[in-house]
């Protein structure tokens, strides 16, 4: 997960925004304004359009529910490449 964010250093950011990765792929984006209190998921990918705008307390709580649409299960593993 990359972090990025513009603000000045010794103020919240304006806006906090995070690459959510699996394995070598880019999949979303989870960001937040200084105003707001979750993070929003940005799909980068088809295969994760499912989770475009639910929104998250954490980046790491968006990258778990991104990883649980790519396991296995009764219709198997959705691909990564859109």
């Amino acid at each position: 997960m990359s972090q990025f964010h513009s603000a000045p250093s010794r103020a919240r950011p304006a806006q906090q925004a995070y690459v959510i990765e699996l394995g070598e792929a880019q999949i979303g984006l989870a960001s937040r304004r200084a105003d707001e209190r979750d993070f929003t998921f940005v799909s980068a990918s088809a295969a994760f359009r499912a989770l475009d705008g639910q929104r998250f307390a954490t980046p790491g709580a968006a990258e778990v529910a991104a990883r649980r649409l790519v396991r296995p299960g009764r219709h198997g593993p959705l691909p990564l490449a859109s």
